[in-house]
């Protein structure tokens, strides 16, 4: 009679074979790799919008202000704005003559922009990385393995924090490389790299400290209550600081701690710096403990508004997909909205001060025949670029939300229903385009009333708005496409890279003299000029196509392929 050794734990874990570390980094085997892995899709999109804004702004102010009085009109421009507003932008009075610089122009006009978004997209990510899951109920499955509560959201938030600092990175490095190769060294355009690191450190201890709120906060108010706090603060701290309101609200915020902070263009504030570090990490210390010394779940429920019944999809698998896609496209057409009325309400101010004889104005003349600085379009083609990465991702995630029916588990069920899978991608793309039509509609009466407000004409802006529709549908399509034919998983994170990739080939291949041709495979390249009336053809023919050709394949490749488990 054979007698076993070993205690049934040893048994156990012997029976258990060690999971390879190539596995491991793929994200099997701890919360922290798991966590790192389902956060890729955010990690492509956040760097591609903020590693992509340098290289814009580098490309652009080299061919728009070449000359240092081009420059000089860029100071007298900005100076001739309100008080208020220059100083709600950036610290233009510490900067002077620098401000003519990419490194001051940048940090003046898209400085607070890096920081709000970075703190968004963190904000969101941290509110619902445990609130989520334990309202979900997913937590307690984790929480019921030999893992502490501590462990749990001390993994989790390295997790995010790890993914933060790569964006991070990738800003640091692009700013570095757009200032030193499309920058006029002549004029101080180049930044150097610790002036760049600098930068991304401010950046990033911005969107950890208001991400540690609603980090702390989410235990206690739930994901959409914690999220809600954290983002209402950062808004009013940004405005007290930038508007010098006076009090203690301007006293605590960290927007007024490191104003003074401008490596972009030479100056630093290192005390301001480590002011905020201090406190991200106190507020981050503060949710983890918050964490695990409460139950799961057990929150004061504190949400937003409930959007009605009617429109939440129950009326068949377009309605259903249509209410699931519903509160990304009001949330990507008011963000893109913000960005473009604030352009347009700009319109006015800027054609009076650079209309006329001045230098700044022969300058466009020049650079930009054909194109009237009087009205918002001639604005807005300049900064299109931005607009067309920013709509390629909001498809992206139409495409991920399309994608969850299956990547979650869902799939199954529904097809259980009087559903074919044909119907179901069909049902889904349909409901994506709609979604984009949407947020293009959003877009379009943003910068209308932000034109009126700024005493500008916007009719070519809001018909060239649908531009940006166009292409969100075609990469709506190349998204369904690859999810039909390959997997569900893969057709956001193949979506979102060619997004970047044409993005990259859009802007480089002009500014670096590459072939034609190899210009053509980008589709924004095909779209014209539509902010200021002049479409091309082939470009509206090419992306209803692709849209509509995407959808049909992903609805026969589905056929012809298990449903992922």
């Amino acid at each position: 009679m054979a007698v076993s050794t070993g205690t049934p734990r040893q048994t156990l874990a012997a029976s258990i074979p060690p999971i390879p570390f190539r596995r491991r980094l793929y994200g099997f085997g701890s919360i922290y790799g798991k966590t790192v892995r389902d956060s890729r899709l955010a990690f492509i999109i956040a760097a591609g919008l903020f590693g992509s804004l340098p290289l814009v702004l580098g490309a652009a102010i080299g061919s728009v202000f070449p000359t240092p009085a081009a420059r000089l009109e860029v100071d007298k421009l900005i100076g001739s704005l309100p008080a208020s507003m220059v100083n709600l932008f950036g610290n233009a009075t510490l900067m002077g003559p620098k401000l003519g610089t990419l490194g001051g122009y940048m940090s003046w006009k898209y400085g607070a922009l890096f920081a709000l978004g970075a703190g968004l997209w963190s904000i969101l990510a941290l509110s619902g990385t445990l609130a989520g899951e334990a309202a979900r109920g997913s937590l307690d499955f984790v929480a019921a393995a030999p893992f502490g509560k501590r462990r749990i959201a001390l993994e989790k938030l390295a997790a995010h924090l790890t993914m933060l600092w790569l964006v991070m990175a990738v800003i640091a490095v692009m700013v570095f490389v757009g200032s030193n190769v499309f920058g006029d060294a002549s004029l101080g355009d180049p930044i150097p790299l610790g002036g760049s690191i600098a930068f991304a450190l401010w950046i990033g201890f911005i969107a950890m400290c208001f991400s540690g709120l609603a980090f702390a906060l989410a235990p206690l108010l739930g994901r959409a209550g914690s999220a809600a706090v954290a983002g209402v603060v950062m808004m009013v701290l940004w405005l007290a600081s930038g508007l010098d309101v006076g009090g203690p609200l301007v006293a605590i915020s960290p927007f007024h701690w490191t104003v003074n902070h401008v490596p972009l263009a030479g100056f630093y504030d290192w005390p301001g710096l480590v002011a905020v570090l201090f406190v991200a990490v106190v507020l981050l210390a503060a949710g983890v403990e918050i964490f695990s010394r409460r139950d799961l779940g057990v929150t004061a429920n504190l949400s937003l508004p409930a959007l009605p019944d009617q429109i939440l999809g129950v009326r068949g698998p377009v309605h259903r997909a249509f209410g699931d896609q519903l509160p990304r496209a009001l949330a990507w057409g008011l963000g893109m909205g913000l960005m473009g009325g604030l352009l347009a309400s700009l319109v006015g101010s800027f054609a009076n001060q650079v209309g006329g004889d001045t230098i700044i104005f022969k300058e466009f003349a020049t650079i930009f025949p054909g194109y009237n600085f009087a009205s918002a379009g001639g604005w807005l083609q300049l900064y299109v670029a931005l607009f067309y990465i920013a709509a390629g991702f909001a498809g992206v995630t139409f495409v991920s939300k399309w994608a969850s029916d299956e990547t979650e588990g869902r799939l199954e069920e529904v097809l259980a229903s009087p559903l074919s899978r044909a119907r179901w991608v069909m049902a889904g793309g349909v409901a994506a385009v709609a979604a984009v039509v949407l947020m293009t509609a959003i877009v379009a009466v943003a910068i209308g009333v932000g034109a009126s407000a700024g005493g500008a004409a916007a009719g070519d802006a809001l018909v060239g708005s649908a531009s940006l529709g166009l292409y969100a549908i075609a990469i709506v399509g190349v998204g369904v496409a690859v999810g039909g034919l390959w997997r569900t998983s893969l057709g956001a994170e193949i979506t979102a890279l060619v997004v970047v990739v044409t993005y990259l080939i859009d802007l480089l291949a002009p500014a670096l003299k590459l072939p034609d041709w190899f210009h053509q495979l980008a589709l924004t390249a095909h779209m014209g000029q539509p902010m200021i009336g002049q479409w091309d053809a082939f470009g509206i023919v090419a992306s209803v196509a692709i849209a509509v050709g995407g959808i049909l394949l992903g609805a026969w490749g589905v056929t012809r392929r298990d449903v992922a488990r």
